[in-house]
């Protein structure tokens, strides 16, 4: 009989093979080579097999080269305990769930499967690999060692079990994706490209142009106290990178020596706990989902929690909510300042001063009225209408913002603008107005000249006034409010200019 000791005190029953003291399963690798030479994976793998079929689904202490379990439906979950093992592949399977404890894998791969909870604890991994994976519970990897790990394609199937409550309090346990205490980690992707995992899976016979690419789904994601790799060769590569996720995402006690990237999909109510990120933050093609009540307890604490010491970077990003979109966009902001990259500053200042506009905007949007046919006024008392007052004055606050601040200068970030608009407007625009009114004259007698009449437009806009010309009739009011025009937008130009190249 095999003499491998259970953690229960039990001996394994199986019978021990030819020139040692344990069965196939449990034989050493060391051991078996020397006995079997590479016969021994022959041997293993049979056994392996064998206690598929008959139904066992609990090994532990076993030694195995390659496990590849294809096709196979159970209504127990698969459990690895104390094993040591090469590569573990589950394909094509459906399973109550795949429980790791304590087991040295080097290459974990699960690929076009179903699995309601899968469990990982005290374990160690080269290579950890879902794709194409859908789970009804939740999926923990915790307290282990990994140094790849890749999610490509793995969604959550709705329905299985509410939420559950302890003590009164609701935790979505269900739809979960946890990695937490790990350590040596060198990259953690999801939905990225490996291109070495195709030629691994090629080398079992699996076809990878099969699996389906689609967005990560799960009700929240956590990567939490996972220390990465210190090498300096690690420093300057993304370590976290997230693509296409849709889920709630929490990042807590992380110091990440590297680069975090996330690139598309749906961000749900983010939240970064005491995490420092020590190059650069990427948004790129994200949209971010946020409430009031995350906006009135997370939003305002995410500065002291969050710590980038590189930039941060946002590209074609969107916001359901502009209070979000300003924060985010001012810690872009603040990042450039601090290395002195003004033009990338102005850039993230434009786009915060444009989301503080549409939050002010938003607010007071609903009071304006709606147009139709029949629409009779309700008889206001005097409060209200003066709270009505009030909001029209805050909306046409944003209406000149938008006019004066905007259109003319992009808020003080853009000296070209100021230009452009005073030449197209003083050079086309007003000597047209004054050419089609005929309403300047010299002595009394009108201008037929097109050239005479800008002529009368530059020297209005510059507010010097020769007297040679003289506006009439509408012209008048054309005039002054060039001259004003004139004045005000030399005034952003050299405000502009001087905040440009002066600071």
């Amino acid at each position: 009989m095999c003499e491998y000791t259970f953690e229960n005190g039990e001996k394994c029953r199986i019978k021990a093979i030819s020139g040692s003291k344990y069965c196939s399963l449990h034989i050493p690798f060391e051991e078996g080579e020397l006995l079997y030479g590479e016969k021994i994976k022959e041997i293993k793998e049979r056994a392996f097999k064998r206690k598929l079929e008959r139904g066992v689904r609990y090994f532990e202490g076993i030694q195995l080269y390659e496990a590849k379990i294809s096709n196979l439906t159970s209504k127990k979950p698969l459990v690895f305990k104390n094993s040591k093992i090469k590569t573990l592949i589950v394909e094509s399977s459906h399973l109550k769930g795949i429980t790791l404890y304590k087991c040295e894998i080097e290459r974990v791969i699960i690929l076009s499967s179903t699995i309601g909870t899968l469990w990982v604890k005290g374990s160690t991994f080269f290579g950890f690999n879902l794709l194409d994976v859908k789970f009804g519970n939740s999926i923990y990897i915790r307290e282990s060692i990994v140094r790849y790990i890749m999610m490509n394609s793995v969604q959550h199937v709705e329905g299985m079990k509410p939420h559950e409550e302890e003590y009164g309090e609701k935790e979505a346990v269900y739809g979960r994706i946890e990695l937490s205490e790990l350590k040596k980690v060198r990259r953690i992707g999801i939905n990225s490209r490996y291109p070495l995992l195709k030629d691994v899976l090629e080398e079992h016979g699996i076809n990878f142009s099969g699996i389906s690419r689609k967005h990560v789904k799960a009700k929240i994601f956590i990567i939490k106290n996972v220390e990465f790799d210190p090498s300096p060769r690690f420093k300057r590569q993304v370590r976290v990178f997230i693509r296409n996720l849709d889920s709630i995402l929490q990042l807590e006690n992380l110091e990440i020596s590297g680069h975090v990237e996330i690139r598309g999909g749906r961000l749900r109510i983010p939240e970064f706990i005491h995490t420092t990120v020590q190059n650069n933050l990427v948004f790129r093609n994200v949209t971010f989902y946020g409430d009031i009540t995350w906006n009135l307890t997370v939003l305002p604490n995410l500065p002291a929690e969050l710590t980038v010491k590189g930039f941060v970077i946002l590209e074609k990003c969107r916001f359901n909510n502009p209070t979000m979109e300003e924060f985010f966009y001012r810690l872009a902001r603040i990042s450039w300042e601090k290395s002195g990259d003004k033009e990338k500053a102005d850039m993230y200042y434009y786009l915060e001063m444009l989301a503080r506009r549409k939050q002010k905007m938003g607010r007071y949007m609903t009071y304006l009225p709606k147009l139709g046919i029949g629409v009779k006024l309700p008889s206001l008392h005097f409060r209200k209408v003066q709270v009505k007052a009030k909001h029209y004055i805050h909306l046409l606050e944003g209406v000149f913002e938008w006019f004066f601040a905007d259109l003319t200068c992009k808020y003080g970030t853009d000296w070209k603008r100021p230009i452009l608009i005073w030449i197209f407007m003083v050079n086309i625009i007003f000597p047209s107005v004054f050419y089609f009114t005929k309403s300047v004259t010299s002595f009394g007698v009108p201008l037929e000249s097109f050239w005479d009449y800008e002529y009368f437009s530059i020297v209005t806009a510059t507010t010097l006034g020769y007297g040679d010309l003289h506006p009439i009739g509408i012209g008048r009011i054309f005039a002054s409010l060039e001259a004003l025009f004139g004045m005000f937008m030399w005034a952003v130009f050299l405000t502009v200019f001087a905040r440009k190249y002066m600071r």
